[in-house]
């Protein structure tokens, strides 16, 4: 996960990979396809004004720490375990029209505010045909997989992936 952005061999994701919700938005570099029963038809970058998710969880470092403490305690109590993952709406205005597609987060406890302000200017960047979202799934293959990065990580990734560096 970078961003908003979930990368895998798959490709790459607006939020969580589709599951068994039967929600997504898969980003390629031909546009974005949301996943949804009905299933949607895919959008192209070219008719695509904008694309913004402006309920993206973000906390500061301090909230998300102190969510992830009430997550741990009240597991071990007995009062089950942090949510499967938060609900996001994704709005793409398209030809015109704004259509909102679900999508969960797949951020454990929140983004950091960088985090979501990056990935919109990334989006940004993909509407515009400026960048394409390959950028992503190339850095995946480049880097292979990791996990666990920490939040001022993928916040400079996002910020070399904006100025044209994908490189570690």
């Amino acid at each position: 996960m970078i961003g908003l952005f979930w990368i895998d061999r798959d490709g790459c994701w607006l939020g969580a990979p589709a599951g068994a919700e039967g929600t997504g938005v898969r980003l390629t570099d031909e546009g974005l396809t949301p996943v949804r029963t009905p299933a949607a038809g895919a959008l192209s970058w070219t008719g695509t004004e904008e694309v913004t998710v402006p309920d993206a969880p973000a906390r500061a470092g301090f909230q998300r720490g102190l969510r992830t403490a009430i997550d741990v305690a009240t597991t071990m109590a007995g009062f089950g375990g942090p949510d499967s993952g938060h609900g996001m709406t994704v709005c793409v205005t398209h030809a015109g029209a704004r259509s909102e597609y679900p999508v969960l987060s797949a951020a454990a406890s929140a983004y950091t505010e960088r985090e979501v302000e990056l990935s919109h200017q990334l989006l940004a960047r993909f509407v515009s045909g400026e960048l394409r979202p390959s950028v992503l799934t190339e850095w995946w293959r480049s880097a292979g997989f990791r996990s666990g990065q920490k939040p001022h990580e993928r916040e400079a990734l996002l910020e070399r992936l904006l100025a044209g560096s994908a490189r570690l």
